[in-house]
């Protein structure tokens, strides 16, 4: 049977809460994804002994004395209970475990489609950008990542595209196919963006070129990267772009104007030098929306 014609299936979403505003956005973005398709939702909560939640500690003792684990769970119950007031028919699955944190996401992530963290959460390392707990799942989680930054607003019409850049690998197909998944659901332009800025490697027969024959490369391969990624994906509106500048500048400037931003762990050529990858690991850190960190598999290869 093909892929396309096969039954959907929920979208098994797992989304890490610890008690912050980072968190509770992240949970918000969990719900109103859960909104725009069949899924579940699945809100994971964790302590340990020397690195809980402030919030959790201050439950636990001045309000519950019978624990960390049940001062967690009023902690999540909270945090689900305000979202719910904005996404009522939302069903999440608490879930309190006494484990580390990004352990504790990573190992169930494996029974999951996405994931969603938040920008920032309550740890000591609260103070970065992108908090360590966030950073660790980005980094070694073998499905999608959102790093919510904004709460999405139920019942406001939104009409910001959503944004994937690409560059001919195959973890850009498996980006570009993952966003049009996402632009689909949410009834929104798809904004396909290759940047040839800095003359990267995949360049190399061109350097000593005219700026119109780089141009020229990079429509041709755009082209023919969304011809073999979108092939069987949603049908979208696409708005391809050919930038100038450097990838994560390229990015960065389209995310000022998007609801989501989407890249792959690593690329080649435009998007190379990925561990996850310089212009994954900037558009996580420094994007002005909400980011999806997407890895290849089998259907992109």
């Amino acid at each position: 049977m093909d892929r396309t014609d096969a039954p959907a299936q929920p979208m098994r979403i797992l989304v890490g809460v610890d008690g912050s505003s980072g968190s509770e956005a992240a949970l918000r973005w969990a719900c109103n994804e859960a909104a725009l398709r069949p899924a579940t939702v699945t809100a994971l909560t964790v302590w340990t002994a020397d690195g809980r939640p402030r919030r959790v500690h201050h439950l636990a003792v001045h309000a519950d004395p019978s624990g960390f684990t049940d001062a967690a769970r009023t902690l999540l119950d909270t945090a689900i209970n305000r979202v719910h007031e904005d996404y009522p028919d939302a069903a999440v699955t608490p879930v309190v475990r006494r484990a580390e944190p990004v352990a504790a996401l990573l190992e169930m992530a494996a029974q999951a489609d996405l994931v969603v963290v938040g920008a920032r959460g309550d740890s000591a390392m609260r103070r970065l950008l992108v908090g360590s707990t966030s950073q660790g799942v980005v980094h070694h989680s073998t499905v999608p990542v959102i790093v919510a930054r904004e709460v999405p607003r139920p019942g406001a019409p939104e009409t910001r595209p959503v944004v994937v850049g690409v560059d001919g690998s195959t973890t850009s197909f498996a980006a570009l196919r993952w966003a049009a998944g996402e632009a689909a659901a949410r009834g929104v332009p798809l904004r396909v963006v290759h940047s040839w800025g800095g003359l990267d490697p995949l360049y190399s027969d061109v350097l000593l070129s005219s700026e119109q024959a780089v141009l020229r490369l990079g429509r041709e391969l755009l082209d023919e990267a969304v011809k073999l990624g979108l092939d069987g994906a949603p049908e979208v509106e696409l708005h391809p772009v050919i930038a100038s500048e450097r990838p994560a500048v390229a990015l960065l400037r389209e995310s000022c104007h998007a609801q989501l931003l989407v890249v792959g762990s690593r690329g080649g050529g435009g998007f190379a030098d990925l561990a996850i990858g310089s212009v994954s690991h900037q558009c996580v850190l420094h994007a002005a929306c909400s980011v999806a960190v997407v890895r290849s598999d089998e259907t992109t290869a």
